[in-house]
C-alpha cells in the first residue's frame, strides 16, 4: 500500500508540475529605438492547466551599456492548445522583481510598482515566440515592446528525466519511487 501511495503522489507531482526553459533571441523596441540581444533564458512553468512564463535576471542592453530591469512574470494564465502548439494571453498589470544576477546590485524594474502589460506566447516542447506590449505613456512616456524567440535544450537535459532516456515518461517516475523508497 506505501509503494502504491508513492506511486500515485509521484504521477501527480509529475503530471502538475513540468516547466521547460528556452533560451531566447530579444528584440526590445522603446518609443521607436531597437536593441537586440541573446541568450535570455525564459522558463515555462505549467500546472494544471495554467501556465507562468518568467523572463529572469533581465537586463536591456541599450548603445551597449547594461540596464538591470529584473524578473518579468506573469502568473496564473490559461493556456489554450491548438494546433500542436499551446498560446497564453495576458492583459493585466506584472509587479517586476530584483533579479538574482549577482553581476548587478541595482534592478531599476521594481521601481515601477504594477505594470500595464499585454502579452501573448506560443509555445511547443522545442520553441517559443512571444510578444510582450508593456505601456508606460502615463508614468514615463515610453511605449516598450519585447519580443522573443527561442528553442528549449536538447530532450535528454530535461528537468525530470531521471532515467535520462531523452523523454519524460513513468518510466521516470518509477525510478523516482524506486529511489525514494531505496530499491
Amino acid at each position: 500500500m506505501k509503494k502504491f501511495i508513492a506511486c500515485f503522489a509521484a504521477l501527480c507531482c509529475a503530471m502538475a508540475l513540468s516547466a521547460t526553459t528556452y533560451t531566447c533571441h530579444v528584440k526590445v523596441t522603446i518609443n521607436g529605438n531597437v536593441s537586440e540581444q541573446d541568450e535570455v533564458q525564459v522558463t515555462v512553468v505549467e500546472n494544471n492547466g495554467a501556465y507562468d512564463l518568467d523572463l529572469k535576471n533581465f537586463v536591456l542592453i541599450s548603445d551597449g551599456i547594461p540596464l538591470p530591469v529584473g524578473n518579468v512574470t506573469v502568473t496564473g494564465v490559461e493556456g489554450i492548445d491548438e494546433y500542436g502548439y499551446t498560446t497564453l494571453n495576458f492583459d493585466g498589470f506584472v509587479n517586476i522583481t530584483p533579479g538574482d544576477d549577482p553581476n548587478y546590485d541595482y534592478w531599476m524594474g521594481p521601481l515601477l510598482g504594477n505594470v500595464p502589460t499585454k502579452a501573448i506566447a506560443r509555445f511547443i516542447d522545442t520553441a517559443i515566440s512571444g510578444d510582450l506590449h508593456i505601456d508606460l505613456t502615463q508614468s514615463m512616456n515610453q511605449d516598450i515592446s519585447v519580443s522573443i524567440f527561442g528553442i528549449a535544450p536538447a530532450q535528454s537535459s530535461l528537468e525530470g528525466d531521471v532515467n535520462h532516456d531523452g523523454e519524460l515518461s513513468i518510466a521516470d517516475v518509477n525510478l523516482l519511487i524506486d529511489k525514494i523508497l531505496k530499491k
